[in-house]
């Protein structure tokens, strides 16, 4: 099974449902992160899912975490319900390396450094090896050493509620 990112407390969230465009089948897999990439004002609800290396300000906004998979086909657009990225929601997701958070010590360095999402082979993870950076926007605040997991919240300025910065 897949690696995916999970909320710590569901029950501090909401949820909605926004569209996802036609032309692909269930492009949005469950714990997948999203993005939407209008800068301007024509906007159109459409969520796409992020890819390696995204999680930052520039030119994305990040739409949350996917409770579901997409309902879209190649011919028709479809639907996603997503946890959405209100700010302070704490995130668990894997460490890129297991072995770059597998002690309390390595997570305690760790704590918050800004870094970006990581799809390898399919798994999303947390690249605690990324450079530390203002524009990313995965901020890690804790882990548990046990099973590699890293705790994170998503900056609000990187979100479809802030983007304070220029996209």
């Amino acid at each position: 099974m897949a690696k995916i990112f999970t909320l710590d407390r569901v029950n501090t969230t909401w949820e909605a449902q926004a569209v996802v465009a036609s032309g692909g089948a269930a492009t949005i897999a469950r714990g997948t992160p999203t993005k939407s990439t209008e800068a301007d004002a024509t906007a159109t609800g459409a969520l796409i899912p992020m890819v390696d290396a995204d999680g930052t300000v520039t030119a994305m906004r990040f739409g949350g975490i996917a409770k579901t998979t997409s309902t879209d086909t190649a011919s028709a657009a479809g639907i996603v319900d997503v946890y959405l990225p209100i700010p302070g929601i704490l995130y668990r997701g894997f460490a890129k390396s297991a072995a770059a958070a597998d002690t309390q010590s390595e997570i305690n360095v760790l704590f918050r450094k800004r870094v970006i999402f990581d799809l390898t082979t399919g798994d999303w993870t947390i690249d605690t090896a990324a450079a530390d950076a203002l524009i990313n926007c995965v901020v890690i605040v804790g882990g548990n050493p046990v099973s590699s997991e890293i705790l994170f919240v998503y900056a609000p300025k990187g979100t479809i509620f802030d983007t304070s910065t220029s996209m």
